[in-house]
Parts: C-alpha cells; sequence; structure tokens
C-alpha cells in the first residue's frame, strides 16, 4: 500500500512540474509513469492515458464500414460521469461584421465584397462541370456569412438543382457537416491528395449536352481511400495575414522547455518559392487569402479564375465559357463601391475576409485592440498562464498540496494546479466563474502550447489596423497529430500527419469539429487529439487527470469563445 501511495506521489509532482513551467521529468517519462501506477485516472472517451488506442486505419481514410463512425457527430467520450460539451453558444454570433474603424471606403466596399461573397452560381457563371456547391457562403455560413458549416447541409439539395441527376454520396447527410472529399492514393499507388468534386453538372437545365459521371465513391471507399475536409472559419483572416513571419516565429519558440516537456515541437509550412510562412487551411497550404480564394473557387465551384485559369475536366460538351471565367472587368460595374466595381470576384472574396472582424468572445470585449505601446509582439501571447513567471509562486504551493495529498484520486490533481484549493461549480457555459477557471485550466494542461492566445499585427494599409493585438489561440504551424487525425495526404510540406493548429477563436458557435467534422462534441474532439505519434499525447493526458468540474470548466470557456 506504502509503494502505491509513493508512485502516485511521484506522478503527482510530476504532473504539477510540467504544468507549472518546472520540469523535473520528461513528458515521456510522466506519461509512462502515471499511465502505469495510476489505476483512477480518467480515461473518458477513446483516449488511454498514453500514445491512445484512437487509431482509426491506416491514414485514417473512411471505408465504406467506417462512414458512420466518421459522422458520429456525438460519438464517444462524455460518459454518464463525464463532462458535457454545453453546446453550440446561442445569443448574438459577434461575428460576420466589417473591422471596427474602418474608413467610409473601406466600409463599402466590404459591404460589396459580402454580397459577391453569397453570390449563386449557375453553369453561365462557371459552375462546374465539377464542384461541391454554388456558392462560397454555402459552406461559410455558422454562426453567420463566414464562419463555417451550417446546421443543415446544403449539399444535399445542390446535388440534384436544376434538374442534375447526381447521387448523394454517403458521407454526405442532411444534418452533417458540408464536406470536400480527398483519394489519398491514385489508382496506381501514387499520392493523390486532391479534391474530388462530388457533383457534376450532367442533367442540369443549364447544361445541355454534358453526360461525364460522378467520382465512384462506393469504390474509392471500399479501397479506404476517401477522406475529409470542412470549411474553416473566415473571421479575422486578413488580421492573421497580417501578422509578421517574425511574430510567428517568435511565438513558436517561445517557452520551449515547457513545450518539450510536453513533447510538443511544430514547423510552418513555408512556400516553395520565396520561404516565407503560409497559413491558411487546414494544413496551412495557402500563402495569401488571395491564393485561398483562387484555389476554393476552382476547386469547390468549378470556377476558373485568373489564378487557376483552366477547367479540371476537359470534356469538350461541358465547356461553355470561355476561361478564365472570373476575370478583371475593365469597365466599372456600378457597384455601391467604386473600388469594388473593378475587381474579379476572387479579388473581393479575399477582401471579404480580409476586412472582416474576429469573433466576440462571449461578455467579453472585442478581440483586436491597438497593443500598447512598447509591446513585444508575437511571443507575448505565448506567456500567458502556467508559462508565465507570475505562477513561479503558485507551482510551489501546487507541489506541496500534491505532495501532501499524496494518495488523493488522481481526478483531483489539477485542482491545486488550477490555481485553487477546491475545484468550483461548473454549472453553464454562461458561469463566469467555470469559464474564468477553465481558461486557468487551459493554460495550465497545456492547451496554450499550440494554442497561442494573442499575437500582433505589423503596419497596415487598412484603417487602425496596425500593431493590434489578436487572439486567434493558434500558433498557425504544423504539428504531428498521430495516427488518429492523419489523413495520408500531403499539402506543401506538410506531411500526412500534420495539421496546422486550428484557431479557437469563435469555437463557442461551432456546430462541426476537426478536420473532417467527424464531432459535434468538444470533449471528444479533445480526446481525438491523442493517438501514437501525436505531439499533443501529453496534454490530453493531463486534461484526463482533471476533476470532471475542471473538465467542465475547460469546456465551459472553449464555448465562451
Amino acid at each position: 500500500m506504502e509503494t502505491i501511495k509513493l508512485a502516485r506521489a511521484r506522478a503527482h509532482v510530476g504532473v504539477a512540474a510540467i504544468l507549472l513551467g518546472s520540469v523535473a521529468w520528461s513528458g515521456a517519462a510522466l506519461a509512462q509513469d502515471v499511465s502505469n501506477t495510476n489505476a483512477n485516472a480518467a480515461t473518458t472517451g477513446t483516449t488511454t492515458t498514453n500514445a491512445a488506442t484512437t487509431d482509426a486505419t491506416t491514414n485514417n481514410a473512411v471505408t465504406a464500414n467506417g462512414v458512420g463512425r466518421g459522422q458520429n457527430n456525438n460519438s464517444g467520450g462524455a460518459s454518464a460521469r463525464g463532462p458535457t460539451d454545453p453546446g453550440v453558444r446561442g445569443g448574438d454570433p459577434g461575428a460576420g461584421g466589417a473591422l471596427t474603424g474602418l474608413s467610409e471606403v473601406e466600409r463599402q466596399f466590404f459591404d460589396v465584397a459580402k454580397e459577391v461573397f453569397q453570390e449563386v452560381d449557375a453553369v453561365a457563371e462557371g459552375l462546374g462541370p465539377t464542384f461541391n456547391l454554388d456558392s462560397c457562403s454555402g459552406c461559410h455560413s455558422q454562426p453567420s456569412i463566414g464562419g463555417t458549416s451550417p446546421a443543415t447541409n446544403p449539399q444535399v439539395a445542390i446535388a440534384t438543382a436544376a434538374g442534375a441527376k447526381n447521387v448523394v454520396p454517403p458521407f454526405i447527410t442532411a444534418n452533417g457537416p458540408v464536406r470536400e472529399a480527398r483519394f489519398v492514393r491514385n489508382r496506381d499507388g501514387s499520392p493523390d491528395g486532391g479534391v474530388h468534386g462530388l457533383f457534376v453538372i450532367t442533367g442540369r437545365s443549364d447544361a445541355a449536352g454534358c453526360n461525364i459521371a460522378q467520382p465512384n465513391f462506393a469504390a474509392e471507399l471500399a479501397r479506404n481511400n476517401v477522406v475529409f475536409r470542412i470549411p474553416t472559419p473566415l473571421f479575422g483572416l486578413g488580421l492573421v495575414e497580417n501578422v509578421s513571419d517574425g511574430a510567428l516565429e517568435a511565438s513558436l519558440a517561445a517557452n520551449t522547455q515547457q513545450k518539450r516537456s510536453l513533447g510538443i515541437s511544430g514547423r510552418f509550412n513555408r512556400n516553395g518559392n520565396d520561404g516565407t510562412i503560409a497559413r491558411f487551411g487546414w494544413k496551412a497550404q495557402n500563402k495569401s487569402l488571395l491564393l485561398f480564394s483562387g484555389e476554393a473557387y476552382n476547386v469547390e465551384m468549378g470556377i476558373t479564375n485568373e489564378l487557376f485559369q483552366n477547367e479540371r475536366n476537359n470534356d469538350p460538351n461541358c465547356q461553355f465559357n470561355a476561361t478564365p471565367e472570373d476575370t478583371t472587368p475593365l469597365e466599372s460595374e456600378d457597384t455601391a463601391s467604386p473600388s469594388a466595381s473593378f475587381q474579379n470576384d476572387i479579388d473581393l472574396f479575399a477582401a471579404f475576409m480580409r476586412l472582416t472582424a474576429p469573433p466576440t468572445p462571449a461578455a467579453a470585449t472585442p478581440v483586436a485592440q491597438v497593443a500598447p505601446t512598447g509591446q513585444t509582439t508575437g511571443a507575448a501571447g505565448a506567456t500567458t498562464g502556467a508559462a508565465s513567471g507570475t505562477t513561479t509562486t503558485a507551482a510551489a504551493t501546487a507541489t506541496s498540496t500534491l505532495m501532501a495529498s499524496a494518495s488523493a484520486d488522481a481526478s483531483s490533481v489539477m485542482t491545486a494546479a488550477a490555481g485553487s484549493s477546491a475545484a468550483q461549480p461548473s454549472s453553464t457555459a454562461s458561469s463566469g466563474t467555470s469559464v474564468t477557471r477553465g481558461g486557468q485550466v487551459f493554460s495550465n494542461v497545456g492547451c496554450q502550447a499550440c494554442h497561442t492566445k494573442t499575437l500582433t499585427t505589423e503596419k497596415s494599409p487598412l484603417t487602425g489596423q496596425s500593431n493590434v493585438t489578436i487572439q486567434p489561440f493558434s500558433d498557425f504551424a504544423l504539428h504531428e497529430m498521430g495516427t488518429g487525425l492523419a489523413d495520408g495526404v500531403s499539402q506543401g510540406s506538410a506531411n500526412g500527419n500534420e495539421f496546422r493548429t486550428a484557431p479557437l477563436w469563435g469555437v463557442g458557435q461551432r456546430i462541426f469539429f476537426l478536420h473532417d467534422g467527424r464531432t459535434k462534441d468538444l470533449h471528444e474532439a479533445i480526446q481525438q487529439h491523442a493517438s501514437r505519434g501525436s505531439e499533443a499525447n501529453t496534454v490530453i493526458n493531463n486534461y484526463n487527470l482533471l476533476s470532471r468540474d475542471d473538465k467542465q470548466s475547460l469546456l465551459n470557456f472553449l464555448r465562451s469563445l
């Protein structure tokens, strides 16, 4: 019995040391020791206390039998005693509007850009021959225009719109997320990774004579060869675009010792020509918002443009327009903005993203604010919570408390580390106490090591956007996410196991989580971060050691963002 108590004490003190930045053991040693000595550690969800066994099939490609798992939006995670995701936050979206402080000319430009972003395109405007949807806002509408996948999937209706003969693939459902499908490999075994349009214009009343077939998704599912992506939110991306590479590099380099103890490294996906940091898309594969717009217009809607000039299907019977279909107008289009009247669609899409305000947390001041004079950019946000020097005293207190209570159940290990001697009631996501506590827990378990809270922009040509502090909760770096989330697709320098840290601002109003939208449950999404080879394993171990109330507070905090 005494041996068991000592083993628990060793595990508890090690956890406190890591969480509070005073590292005595390596993250791997801690994970192994906790898993071997603590039979009471929380194991809710599909993750054990070491490298989790949530691995799907190779590359996490979804088979015909795995479609249900991929779409099980409330699967696993929350047992009867586990934390409960409060669900999508109601009230004002607090997102989708223009940046504050824009000039009148800039605001007019934004308004027209937003209108164009919502336009529905037919074949005459360039839709097809293969496509996933017929408007940008169809994918990006939750909780408002510019967001992510809505609750009701518009892809079901577009499949047969205008007389089209498409069959809705089994991974697209009325209440599931908007998805694009990628094939991992070609038939000859070589890498594919590209988007394969879900639908074709065959049979549409505006595409007479076109007779191409949909991709054979059933066959590719049977080959375990299909992976998915859902739309990423677009709010505040102009500010992200204006964060300097130096600020991102400083942020990633901050708190090296703590990150190393947690098993976290990370690197950037860089442009192959100039070496600068790419930061948009699930794998940070796109360098700029303009490139992001041009690629999406071509891949998601099939519309050629001045960045992607060529049709993806060359059947002459399905070519109805001159290419590129989206071009810069040489005569004014007489919009409400004289400036916008001479812009092509992809320029306006980029402008909408560039001028859209970041999401505002619940009951909080706006997340964009001018940085105080002399504030250090980039790395500043990475020194919050447990990594901050202000926690030195708390570290000693927490360690002492854990030593004294070595025989306590491991579910209460994080009580002292979270900065309080007793767990606070979680109640609902609207509980200010619970949300505040959840923010501290977020930092103390190590989430902030990748989900960096604060970054600062550099000089901007837009009114009032220079030296602005933002809180995207992302380092915009690539991290190894293990076999459980791996999709086998390489983009730029990102390999099949790597993903960009997903920004968490606005997460409180998202419905679907992770790159493929496999769950609606935040607790399950957290658990899915752990699997063999993931940089998040130790952080998820720390999360699993939390008391139920602290887990609940963390979920409440996330839903407040």
